[in-house]
């Protein structure tokens, strides 16, 4: 009896030892209190952690008397004891509440689990270190959205004065301190001076000194510091931070700015991509802590070579706003003087061309043939000469953006006949041969009638100067694509849209030809191929130059391909806005719809054609980007009465059929049963299969569709993967 119950002893005293064992591991401090509030269970870190001895706690202490005992040795304070003992109260049995507790230097959470007979368990867990990491990566996120934001801000070009307050904004704060202010350095050698860019005073610098303080130093701030004044100078010549504690007793302080109340100052170089100094950054602080001493130095250094780059770029825009201006100011002179020059010289040219044009007319008497030869020649060179003059002033009228566009529907046909018959006897006299091919379906175009005219001829005229006698000048008028352009040799890297529509105005002759190596100088003012004193062909060069001019003032450019001794090829893009074809007035509508296919089917356009008859925009927008980006061509019809017109015109062919039709139903004017019925009665139209794409849902209407003779039938809202399969699919099955 006694070996059982010394066993059971034995075993008691073992488990409890495992107990404070397992209890002593556990990093949280727990005390476990029975229903009377006695200790009756504790661990070896809740006696660390507010140093109880274990002789008092082994005691069984009530919770009263342990919190009261550490109100006495002021590690808690009475709320500390009522905050717990009501969240105690309030937790019901077999449940765990928590609260936090908090100290200066320590936050405490206090987990509480109720047993059913009332007794409590409290787990003290120690969030300091996860209250600090919190605050760190907190400040990091803080550290990382204020470069970020810097740097976004120089990306966008933002205002310099914006970029940086935004910085000394947060700089300010995380330095602790409570003035800043850029300064940015300007001049040269010993003419420099350091003018404020932005500054940032706080408000308690303004209580504590007074509105005339800061006003003073807000003045001289706003004056600038010239060289040799003040500490930044030092800052400025060595690139290295300056750090002063008492600025008011520094022999180097500017004399406005020493105040007894001023605190520690650090002045930090603001680098150019260079390593030049173009600026400086000044902080002053009124703690304890020195300004050389406090966290964040890299991300200030870091701010500061952001900020050198911001004031680089906006003294790199102001030198070309500079210089910009003085260009401008050139121009205007050399405008003026051209003006003036034409007035000079037009005025005694006028005299030369009119009496030269009586004395032709023999009007004061009769001349001799060898007399009218000299008067022919005289009013010959002044023709030349007026010539000249107009291209010189042309050219300094667009330079100076001072030619407006005259934009009007021109007939391409009677523009490109009248520019030949102008240059005719030029050919004639050469025995060249001229030709002219246009495509007769595209009637009008929105151009400047008299400049285009104007770029023909200039072209035109280069053409029949530089071919030989027997030689062929072509004036050729077509729509291509612009990725036609590719191959040809561009003075300039304008963007060309490869889909989008370009009227092609193309003159090729069989000239000399030139060389490769002279293709820069072709559309350079004054410049001229061969230049030389024993050149044959007369001119100042300016006639390509205004021709390329003239085509960028319509949103286009020019191109050109060359060989020596076998010809050249020029060609000038002007972008179709407007287009109306050769057909009857009650066709105007179908006809521009069709203006894209024209293009194309001129420019050898080979991939598959889908023309969709929808009226909605937005759905129109879906189905065309979607099926363009899959390399197909898209031709829109909004209204069913221009689709009949379309199915009915006799310029469609067989080629320019489309593979595919997407037809809406409910359309207006006429709906899309009618029109695909009309398709598969056309004799010339039938082959095209007809996708019906509709909102129509109910009962019987796909059978409506194919019925009149849809290939297939798509109900919206359909998937586009769905749109593209039906399509491949049935352009598959009709390819021969």
């Amino acid at each position: 009896m006694n070996n059982s119950r010394e066993n059971m002893s034995n075993q008691l005293v073992r488990l409890t030892e495992e107990q404070e064992l397992i209890l002593n591991q556990v990093d949280n401090a727990i005390a476990w209190f029975n229903p009377a509030g006695q200790l009756i269970l504790y661990n070896q870190p809740l006696q660390n952690l507010w140093g109880l001895e274990p002789e008092w706690l082994n005691c069984q202490p009530r919770f009263a008397e342990i919190t009261t005992h550490l109100i006495e040795m002021g590690y808690w304070r009475r709320e500390h004891q009522t905050q717990l003992q009501e969240a105690i109260a309030q937790t019901e049995p077999q449940k765990t509440t928590s609260c936090l507790l908090t100290f200066p230097q320590m936050n405490l959470q206090a987990d509480i689990t109720v047993t059913n007979d009332r007794g409590y368990l409290l787990v003290f867990r120690d969030l300091t270190k996860y209250h600090r990491s919190q605050e760190s990566l907190q400040a990091e996120v803080k550290r990382l959205r204020f470069l970020l934001g810097l740097t976004q801000r120089l990306q966008a070009g933002g205002d310099l004065m914006e970029i940086g307050q935004f910085a000394l904004t947060y700089l300010v704060k995380a330095m602790n301190a409570a003035f800043g202010d850029v300064k940015v350095i300007s001049g040269d050698a010993q003419n420099r001076y350091a003018g404020v860019l932005t500054n940032k005073i706080s408000s308690q610098f303004i209580a504590t000194y007074g509105d005339a303080v800061v006003g003073e130093m807000q003045d001289l701030l706003n004056q600038g510091i010239p060289y040799g004044q003040g500490l930044l100078w030092d800052v400025v010549d060595t690139g290295k931070p300056v750090f002063v504690e008492n600025y008011a007793q520094h022999p180097k302080a500017v004399a406005n700015l020493r105040h007894p109340g001023i605190g520690q100052l650090g002045i930090f170089p603001i680098p150019a991509t260079t390593g030049e100094i173009i600026g400086v950054l000044t902080l002053e602080s009124r703690t304890v802590q020195k300004l050389q001493e406090a966290p964040n130095q890299d991300l200030l250094f870091g701010a500061c070579r952001l900020l050198g780059a911001a004031i680089e770029r906006a003294q790199t825009q102001e030198i070309l706003r500079q210089k910009n201006l003085q260009l401008e100011r050139a121009s205007a002179l050399k405008s003026q003087f051209l003006a003036a020059m034409s007035h000079e010289l037009r005025t005694p040219l006028n005299s030369i061309l009119g009496f030269s044009d009586i004395l032709q007319r023999q009007i004061g008497g009769t001349l001799t043939n060898r007399q009218l030869n000299h008067v022919k020649a005289i009013s010959k060179s002044g023709q030349h000469l007026l010539g000249l003059i107009n291209d010189i002033l042309d050219l300094s009228k667009i330079e100076a953006g001072k030619v407006d566009l005259d934009l009007a529907p021109v007939s391409i046909h009677e523009l490109c006949s009248s520019c030949l018959k102008m240059i005719q006897p030029r050919a004639d006299k050469k025995k060249l041969a001229l030709s002219l091919e246009l495509d007769y379906r595209l009637s009008k175009v929105l151009l400047d009638e008299r400049r285009v005219r104007q770029i023909l001829v200039n072209l035109l005229s280069n053409a029949i100067k530089f071919t030989p006698e027997g030689g062929q000048v072509k004036l050729t008028g077509k729509l291509k694509s612009g990725d036609r352009i590719q191959g040809d040799y561009r003075p300039d890297c304008s963007t060309i849209n490869s889909s989008t529509p370009y009227l092609c105005l193309e003159v090729k002759d069989s000239g000399i030809g030139i060389p490769q190596e002279n293709w820069h100088l072709l559309f350079r003012p004054f410049q001229q191929v061969d230049s030389s004193l024993s050149r044959s062909h007369e001119g100042t060069g300016l006639g390509l130059v205004l021709t390329k001019r003239l085509a960028e003032l319509h949103g286009g450019t020019i191109s050109f391909q060359s060989k020596t001794g076998v010809g050249s090829t020029f060609r000038v893009w002007l972008p179709v806005t407007e287009v109306v074809t050769n057909v009857p007035d009650s066709s105007v509508g179908m006809s521009q719809n069709l203006s894209e296919r024209d293009e194309q089917i001129l420019s050898g356009f080979t991939g598959k054609r889908i023309l969709i008859v929808e009226d909605q925009p937005s759905n129109q927008i879906l189905m065309a980007e979607y099926l363009e980006s899959l390399g197909y061509l898209i031709e829109l019809i909004c209204d069913g009465q221009t689709m009949v017109e379309t199915i009915d015109s006799e310029l469609i062919t067989e080629a320019s059929l489309p593979d595919l039709v997407l037809m809406d139903i409910q359309l207006p004017q006429v709906d899309g049963l009618e029109l695909i019925r009309r398709i598969k009665a056309h004799t010339l139209w039938q082959r095209v299969p007809v996708v019906a794409v509709t909102a129509l849902a109910m009962t019987g209407d796909r059978e409506r569709c194919l019925a009149a003779g849809a290939a297939t039938y798509l109900s919206k809202p359909f998937k586009l993967a769905e749109l593209s399969s039906t399509i491949e699919s049935i352009i598959d099955r009709n390819s021969p």
